[in-house]
């Protein structure tokens, strides 16, 4: 098959000759640098060591086929990047603010790709170093430098700093930011759904910010009591109650509803006989199970 060096698409100028030479009725080969362009951009194609078997020109690229033993280096003098689809054979390339340029040495019959573009290479930025002593090149730098760092110390040393004003003493409120009031109104809605009595001793130590034990729940809320109960009564207050009967040992039943852990929200004959019984052990009278003002005292003063 014949070797060849033919154009694809838009027009390619060969700007020099002469570039090419035969060295044998199927070979071409590179003995001076070929200038072309390639969608209007200006590229220098130079080889040596061998055999440049064909260059294909399309509209965007163009496409080197190269012989073992072949060097190729193309350069953009307007330093275009350049995009290579083969780097096997590759020697390394430069881009940078003052070349764009790629070579290959072929170790075996190959075909290298090249689309130059219009965006310019240009140098990494250079990484800056810590200032030590400092060699005579940096001598201004690190003057400034320093110069700057103390600037900024000095103000910061010197610049009175605003200390907030102390706010106002508000009201104390619960760790959750409610009054005694909202929480005792969330308790008496969880107690209207028989919610248990370590559920309900958990929600009122989150309200609250206070501890709860296992076990035995001691009431966290004995401090709010604020209605007389007795035989019928029903809420909250009356679960409270027979929490802190049953872990003041007043226990108002061993087993089953009303005992430890088992509290209701209903006042009846067994609270009331527990009541008596602490009523009678704190001298209340008349101890007849009534939770009434003196009472409520008692159970607020032993809490």
């Amino acid at each position: 098959m014949p070797r060849m060096l033919s154009r694809v698409g838009i027009p390619v100028a060969l700007l020099l000759a002469p570039i090419l030479a035969f060295a044998a009725a199927t070979d071409v080969t590179l003995t001076t640098d070929a200038v072309i362009s390639v969608n209007g951009i200006t590229l220098n194609v130079s080889g040596s060591g061998g055999s440049v078997e064909s260059m294909i020109i399309n509209s965007t690229n163009f496409s080197v086929t190269l012989l073992s033993g072949s060097t190729l280096e193309v350069t953009a003098p307007a330093r275009g990047q350049l995009a290579v689809d083969n780097t096997d054979g590759a020697t390394g390339s430069v881009c940078n603010d003052s070349t764009s340029k790629i070579g290959y040495v072929a170790t075996q019959t190959m075909v290298v790709v090249v689309t130059p573009s219009t965006s310019l290479c240009v140098s990494a930025p250079a990484t800056p170093t810590s200032g030590g002593g400092g060699g005579s090149s940096g001598g201004g730098s690190s003057t400034t430098s320093t110069t700057a760092t103390t600037a900024a110390t000095t103000t910061a040393a010197t610049t009175p700093v605003a200390v907030p004003a102390t706010p106002a003493a508000t009201p104390a409120k619960s760790a959750s930011g409610l009054s005694v009031t909202q929480i005792q109104s969330i308790l008496d809605v969880l107690a209207s759904f028989d919610v248990d009595a370590t559920t309900m001793a958990s929600v009122r130590a989150a309200l609250e910010g206070t501890n709860t034990n296992t076990g035995s729940v001691t009431s966290t809320a004995v401090s709010i009591f604020k209605s007389n109960l007795t035989v019928g009564s029903l809420g909250s207050e009356v679960k409270a109650l027979q929490e802190f009967l049953n872990s003041h040992g007043y226990t108002i039943a061993n087993s089953g509803v009303g005992s430890p852990g088992n509290e209701t929200t209903k006042f009846g004959g067994l609270t009331k006989a527990a009541l008596i019984k602490y009523q009678k052990a704190k001298g209340i009278t008349p101890a007849a199970g009534y939770f009434g003002a003196k009472t409520r005292a008692a159970v607020n003063a032993d809490s």
